[in-house]
């Protein structure tokens, strides 16, 4: 009994980690962020009121919980697979969190080896958390473009990418709809970045280091969730305007990243900045009234609709690609 109630604690864990992303402020779903997206919503309903014949308000409603949109057989995997990688972490999270410090440590030991203890800068607890805050921010903004980047470009990668480009609907779960394999390297990153940012700041001072935060939420990570970070994935086109789309990516940005066009491909790979994208060449700028249809190629879809499928394709693609490519 007693290891049948082990076997079934991550499932627990599981559902549990599930319902209480909602109320988790470093979930990008925590309902107050999602509160701060309808409000967005409202107000872009109020922009087009003034630009375009006037449409009810129970419309605009039905408009943003289309049942079509939030129950489509493409919704409904995003769901289980949300599910799945929640239960994939309650199984890891406790190694994963003890790998954070263990690198961190590491990355202290190796400046050590490197160069030699030196004597710690003399900066205001202010400054240092401050720019932790900053470098962190970027470090882990780039390093985000980056993987997503290399998960387009190595096509390997990109068999596994295609479970999160396969979503033929958007919604703030979208985000969640990742293959384990993905799951996994975006952990790592985030392990990466935090190990360099934080073992190195220890290192030159010394002290105990922490970021500028709401709700012991780094800040650059609040705003830019508060700012309507969930309709990114969504099929509300809310524009920043051409001059802010140079900076940050809008949430149109993000939606013209998935669409099916060919024009769209390979763009706007960046989450918060779009510095990295006007670096590459991949950044697109929003256009007013531009209708996108969501998804991977029509030949491709079919073998993306089921969670199972999209557990599986990946590996028999893969399979298939090296068997082309490397085993000639």
């Amino acid at each position: 009994m007693g290891s049948f109630i082990e076997w079934l604690q991550p499932f627990v864990d599981a559902i549990i980690s599930t319902i209480a992303s909602f109320w988790d402020p470093k979930k990008r779903i925590y309902y107050p962020y999602l509160v701060a997206a309808f409000i967005w919503c409202l107000l872009y309903y109020q922009f087009k009121r003034t630009n375009r014949p006037a449409q009810s308000f129970r419309a605009y409603l039905k408009y943003l919980f289309s049942k079509k949109i939030w129950l489509h057989p493409s919704a409904l995997v995003d769901y289980q697979l949300f599910f799945l990688n929640n239960l994939l972490k309650a199984i890891l999270i406790t190694p994963y969190l003890m790998a954070h410090m263990a690198f961190a440590y590491l990355v202290v030991r190796w400046w050590e080896a490197g160069i030699g203890l030196q004597d710690n800068i003399q900066w205001s607890t202010t400054s240092i958390n401050l720019s932790y805050t900053l470098v962190f921010l970027i470090f882990s903004d780039f390093s985000r473009f980056f993987l997503h980047y290399l998960l387009h470009k190595i096509p390997f990668l990109w068999e596994f990418h295609k479970v999160h480009h396969s979503a033929k609907v958007l919604t703030p779960i979208t985000l969640y709809r990742m293959h384990p394999v993905e799951y996994f390297l975006f952990r790592l990153r985030s392990l990466i970045v935090f190990g360099l940012v934080t073992g190195s700041f220890f290192f030159w001072f010394r002290t105990g280091i922490e970021p500028l935060s709401i709700l012991q939420i780094h800040l650059g990570i609040f705003v830019f969730n508060i700012m309507g970070a969930n309709l990114r994935h969504s099929h509300v086109p809310i524009s920043f305007g051409k001059i802010l789309e140079h900076i940050f990516i809008s949430p149109a940005q993000h939606q013209i990243h998935h669409s099916q066009e060919e024009r769209h491909y390979d763009k706007n790979f960046g989450s918060l900045l779009a510095f990295w994208d006007g670096l590459w060449g991949s950044l697109f700028i929003s256009r007013p009234n531009e209708k996108l249809s969501f998804g991977i190629s029509q030949k491709e879809d079919p073998q993306f609709r089921s969670l199972w499928q999209n557990l599986w394709m990946p590996f028999k693609n893969l399979w298939l690609w090296l068997r082309a490519h490397i085993y000639k």
